[in-house]
């Protein structure tokens, strides 16, 4: 079953089409990275999904309900762009305004659950308005983690996070996924963190979903590849060359895409008197892959 499901899903605004004819699919127990640049329409596609838009066309299923059936819709937690919290209030009082707001049985035991979820039970006290970007957005993960939600759609949620914000995030949210079996919809501009939690992905681009794929589909993919650093790239090509078919220049060395052994490389360097400075054995990684599809779409445009 798909925990959501989009068909020819559009929305426009003042004839601006902001998601046209879009036919997203999100496997329940699925981490999904959605995946676009600014402005490409995932911020409208998940205000649409959690109902804070009307569809202008197409339509939504949510575990194969529409997507205003309220037993459904009691079931998903939610962060779209920013924390709705009082800056005069404390996290911990902004917690259990939310927690009382959902009717949650016993909200005091909930809300220190949650606040210990994202770490931040040391800041209950602090007032909204004194935390940090990073805290902010680790608190508006725990409003969307109240009444232990069966799915989350969450927009940007690691944003001024740094780095050990980040991680906590990224383990609540394996954890979750791996542990209770919630479907996660995420959409990220930090394309390396995604590509270590997700386990789908979809790629947005000007309100059209132009590709989806699993996690393994997008490791076959990103190919592997050796890669070298030079006395002389330019040399170091030519002889590569006579061997491998498949070579590319690029972040100031050298990649040879058909050979799995980095030994073999720098052993055919060395016999031709050329001096390695660096090899290893490397992967396309998710941000290379999409700025690659990006390009390639702009040129069939």
């Amino acid at each position: 079953m798909y925990a959501i499901e989009t068909e020819a899903l559009s929305k426009t605004f003042h004839n601006i089409a902001a998601v046209q004819n879009l036919n997203l699919k999100v496997p329940e127990g699925s981490i999904y990275g959605f995946i676009g640049e600014n402005g490409s329409g995932k911020s409208t596609t998940e205000k649409l999904i959690c109902g804070l838009l009307v569809p202008s066309g197409g339509g939504i299923r949510l575990y194969g309900k529409h997507y205003t059936d309220p037993g459904v819709r009691a079931r998903m937690g939610v962060l779209i762009e920013n924390p709705g919290c009082f800056g005069n209030s404390t996290v911990y009082q902004n917690l259990m305004m939310q927690a009382l707001n959902l009717n949650i049985k016993n909200p005091k035991a909930e809300v220190e659950r949650v606040l210990k979820l994202v770490s931040m039970a040391g800041a209950a006290n602090r007032k909204f308005s004194k935390c940090s970007l990073g805290m902010k957005q680790r608190l508006g993960v725990a409003q969307s983690l109240l009444g232990r939600p069966r799915m989350l759609v969450l927009d940007e949620p690691i944003n001024g996070l740094d780095a050990d914000g980040m991680r906590i995030v990224r383990e609540t949210l394996i954890e979750l996924n791996r542990e209770e079996g919630v479907t996660i919809l995420i959409s990220s501009h930090i394309l390396g963190e995604l590509a270590k939690i997700a386990t789908h992905y979809g790629i947005i681009r000007n309100g059209t979903l132009i590709k989806e794929m699993r996690e393994d589909e997008m490791s076959g993919e990103c190919r592997d590849f050796v890669f070298a650093k030079t006395g002389n790239n330019a040399q170091a090509i030519g002889v590569l060359s006579q061997k491998y078919k498949e070579i590319e220049q690029k972040d100031e060395g050298i990649r040879i895409y058909d050979e799995s052994e980095s030994s073999n490389v720098g052993g055919l360097l060395y016999a031709n008197g050329i001096a390695v400075n660096e090899i290893s054995f490397r992967k396309i990684g998710l941000e290379e892959y999409y700025l690659r599809i990006m390009s390639n779409r702009k040129g069939a445009a």
